[in-house]
């Protein structure tokens, strides 16, 4: 959802510099990072949130993706606003 990807996108390796600097749990082992981020990038692609851009290695958000994942993200703020401040 950042600003910052959206004209190229983003790809695995983006995403595994963001998650690393919140509070989302990855694998002890850094050999594992990547695999578990394709996973997360093919759970968020078959609910239709994330597109592959053909013939690249880079992800974008869909249309659908961008009112469904901002929506999840405000709730995440005004239900649990402690878990937001500790992962800023």
């Amino acid at each position: 959802m950042s600003g910052e990807h959206t004209l190229h996108g983003f790809s695995n390796r983006d995403l595994r510099e963001k998650l690393q600097a919140t509070s989302f749990r990855l694998h002890e082992d850094p050999t594992k990072h990547s695999g578990q981020v394709s996973r997360l990038l093919h759970r968020l692609h078959v609910y239709g949130l994330v597109a592959k851009i053909p013939r690249s290695r880079r992800w974008r958000v869909t249309a659908f993706g961008y009112p469904v994942m901002s929506a999840a993200l405000r709730l995440r703020e005004i239900h649990f606003p402690g878990l937001h401040a500790a992962a800023a």
